[in-house]
């Protein structure tokens, strides 16, 4: 049985849930005690939204449930308040008679000690209705009238018969309970899973390779001591023009160009060396950075400056720039830039549709604006902008940072059409190079972004490791499972691992588990009998359940 879930997996969990309260409470039965299903439901689902983690619990997590989390979140009857620490104590009991407690919580005997040491501050929590939520103020208030919940119009005779003021309520406690209630916020996203970052040889070897920063280093060396620029610090033509041929650039512009803003990719590579602050313009002159010229000779450094230029190049890329201030939907390519590094990043160097990119923009807009944005853009205002997307994509590929690729499969086509709400979506998926995964993985640490590494999960609990690894890539998942082996000694690690392959049935996280127990030294055979244990999953028991309980 499956108990570690992540936050996307909700219909995983209520199914889990249900089945593991119908097992708490069967197995309470068989020893004379009386348990509400929907209390044993509730406290898996104040577990479930603490870290998703049903078998990890401390003495905090106890106390919280009791002192906070019952109190806020579930309706109960004066007659009912006794029956919760008999679901606590059913529910400890049960994981830790079943050895089902990971291998992080507390002794069953501190937890059951900590129930009853908190039960007082239950019953006190309760006494005082400012502890409620909104809804559970009123789901009680209902309770104590015998307004069923269910009949829609039963409840709004009620409401009205509160608001004449028949009904006596503790309005008081009403207006400090909506006084702080606020608006949900966002769900955080999924945390990221770690990465296998290169090594310095192969950072150097991919920034030497770099057709972009190889392009940048000539033009800063091509400045030299200045170059002449107009009044708006473009490029003389003709110096344009020769920088074009020394590059081999811009090959169809240089003959019909007429100033340089006609030679677009000399316009980029000037943008980007100056917003890389390797060039810069003094007294109407292009001039060296003088402290940049040591990374010319530096090409990791000279890398990591040019990717985070990248952001800033703004509307050269493009010349369109629809998503600028003034733009009608109010987010520069700039500021779009993070939530596509973002997501691939959290791909882990797998590829990523570049529709996802624009769901995710979309739907960002959608949330500031406070509107859809497809009802705001015409088609020529959505093509421009992925335009700009392109080019800024090109110039990732051209540094090195990315690589793109095309899908003409027609599964794919359809799913890229339902991402993009329209008939002819990009057919473009992106995936960060090892050099690229490395720059945003200094990006976000820059940044105060929690980014996990192999082996930070070492001292975990087998099943979260399994869980969490269960998306990652294969040589990610191997490296974390070995600093997990690694961290034990090689019998306590295979006694871990069997326990849980007692009772897994994924077949993914059975697969990582048979990886890691390979590594402790068990023997082949019993390597094998569990590889091919089939699943038990038992009878059901039948168990009547009065949801008294509000579930969030």
């Amino acid at each position: 049985m499956r108990l570690v879930f992540g936050p996307e997996d909700v219909e995983v969990y209520a199914a889990a849930r249900d089945r593991l309260r119908l097992h708490i409470v069967a197995w309470a039965r068989r020893r004379g005690i009386e348990v509400e299903p929907a209390l044993v439901a509730a406290a898996l689902d104040h577990k479930h939204g603490v870290d998703g983690r049903l078998a990890h619990w401390t003495r905090a997590h106890v106390a919280d449930a009791l002192a906070v989390w019952f109190p806020r979140t579930v309706a109960l009857r004066d007659d009912d308040r006794d029956a919760v620490p008999v679901a606590l104590h059913a529910l400890i009991g049960f994981l830790a008679e079943h050895d089902w407690l990971d291998s992080r919580s507390a002794p069953a005997a501190e937890l059951h000690a900590q129930v009853d040491g908190s039960t007082p501050a239950l019953h006190d929590a309760l006494d005082d209705e400012r502890n409620h939520d909104l809804g559970t103020f009123w789901a009680v208030q209902m309770l104590r009238h015998g307004v069923p919940t269910g009949d829609a119009a039963a409840v709004t005779r009620f409401l009205e018969r509160v608001d004449r003021g028949e009904l006596e309520i503790d309005r008081a406690a009403l207006a400090e309970i909506t006084s702080r209630q606020r608006v949900p916020e966002q769900s955080p996203p999924p945390p990221l899973l770690p990465v296998i970052l290169p090594g310095a040889a192969h950072l150097l070897a991919a920034a030497d390779s770099s057709v972009a920063l190889s392009r940048l280093r000539a033009f800063t060396r091509w400045v030299r001591a200045g170059r002449a620029v107009t009044r708006e610090g473009h490029l003389l033509l003709g110096d344009a023009r020769s920088v074009a041929e020394q590059l081999d650039l811009d090959h169809f512009s240089r003959a019909r160009a007429r100033t340089s803003d006609d030679l677009p990719e000399i316009t980029l590579l000037l943008t980007w060396a100056k917003q890389a602050r390797l060039v810069r313009i003094v007294n109407g002159r292009l001039v060296q950075v003088k402290s940049a010229a040591p990374l010319l000779s530096r090409p990791i450094e000279m890398w990591r400056r040019a990717f985070e230029a990248v952001g800033r190049i703004g509307e050269h890329f493009g010349g369109s720039n629809v998503f600028g201030a003034p733009s009608l939907f109010g987010m520069s390519l700039g500021e779009a830039l993070p939530l596509l590094l973002h997501q691939l990043y959290a791909a882990g160097g797998d590829p990523i549709p570049v529709e996802r990119f624009h769901r995710a923009v979309r739907e960002t807009v959608n949330r500031r604006m406070g509107c859809v944005v497809d009802d705001l853009a015409g088609d020529v205002e959505q093509r421009l902008w992925r335009r700009d997307v392109t080019a800024l994509l090109d110039a990732l590929e051209l540094l090195g940072a990315v690589h793109l690729s095309e899908s003409l499969d027609t599964d794919d086509h359809e799913e890229l059409a339902e991402l993009a709400g329209r008939d002819d979506p990009d057919p473009t998926w992106v995936e960060l190079t090892p050099i690229g995964l490395w720059a945003v993985h200094e990006m976000l640490v820059d940044s105060g972004v929690h980014v996990p590494v192999v082996g930070e999960l070492a001292d975990e609990d087998v099943e979260y490791v399994c869980v969490r690894m269960a998306r990652a890539r294969p040589e990610v998942a191997d490296a974390e499972l070995a600093a997990w082996v690694a961290a034990r000694p090689g019998r306590a690690a295979a006694q871990e691992l069997l326990r849980f392959l007692n009772r897994v049935e994924e077949p993914r996280h059975r697969e990582l588990a048979l990886r890691a127990l390979a590594r402790t030294g068990s023997p082949a055979r019993e390597r094998s009998r569990r590889a091919h244990r089939p699943v038990a999953t038992g009878a059901q028991p039948r168990v009547e359940c009065d949801a008294r309980a509000r579930r969030p």
